[in-house]
């Protein structure tokens, strides 16, 4: 597999999005549309924000020595399955091959990792770490916005993975957790909405966010309320919970 991303280009094709009218003044965010081909519900998203934030607190727990690898493994299978239908949704989004490959393989063979010898268990924690660092140069590369939001998926997918494996394996965590901290740096900064403050008379009467799918959000005044409910839908918030995680 390894060998395989290496060759892998960066070629990532999704439409972008067009956007649209800030909707009308309120506290609330604007009631979300019907989730159209291609996207999800808020309500999966949050299952995979879930999901990463179990997986990577486990993880944390193990390398500050308060779980041991074990547990912390059991813990992290557990959240990747109770997520494992809209993580492969999201998995089988991504228009870069070798992305959706190495991606769909990590999340499979980690089901079976307590089964590995140790051989096999070292090449599975390199196979893993190097998708993880294949979907971060994607993720700098690449400029479409639909294209950046299935890759962040697949990075907090593969990301718990990736750590736990090398953890067992004895290998360094540190420069993989920095990588991912990176990642979803990136998600977060190429995600954000655009946002405008709406005003009468010189008084702020409230912030408007549109993001790239043409979903928005509104508060009266906070920015960033407004930026966070227009990208419910999108990887942005599982990406900003992983980040806080790992920074943690």
């Amino acid at each position: 597999m390894r060998s395989r991303l290496l060759r892998g280009t960066t070629a990532a094709v999704l439409a972008t999005a067009m956007v649209l009218p800030v909707a009308a003044p309120g506290a609330q965010a604007a009631p979300a549309a019907a989730p159209r081909s291609g996207e999800v519900s808020a309500s999966s998203v949050q299952v995979i924000v879930a999901a990463a934030q179990a997986a990577y607190s486990a993880y944390k727990q193990f390398a500050k020595a308060g779980m041991s690898v074990e547990e912390a493994t059991r813990q992290i299978l557990s959240a990747i399955n109770s997520a494992k239908n809209e993580i492969i949704s999201h998995i089988d989004l991504i228009a870069t091959a070798q992305a959706k490959a190495c991606a769909r393989a990590a999340i499979i063979d980690f089901a079976d990792i307590e089964r590995f010898t140790p051989d096999t268990l070292q090449a599975f924690a390199r196979d893993a770490t190097a998708c993880v660092t294949y979907i971060d140069s994607l993720l700098d590369a690449v400029v479409d916005p639909g294209a950046i939001d299935q890759l962040g998926f697949a990075l907090d997918a593969v990301g718990p993975v990736a750590l736990i494996a090398r953890g067992r394996a004895g290998l360094t965590t540190q420069g993989l957790a920095d990588t991912l901290v990176h990642g979803n740096t990136t998600v977060i900064s190429k995600l954000s909405p655009t946002c405008k403050g709406v005003y009468r008379e010189g008084m702020l009467e409230w912030y408007g966010c549109t993001a790239y799918n043409g979903d928005k959000g509104q508060h009266d005044t906070s920015v960033q309320i407004a930026a966070d409910r227009a990208t419910a839908n999108t990887s942005r918030p599982v990406a900003k919970t992983s980040r806080t995680v790992l920074l943690s």
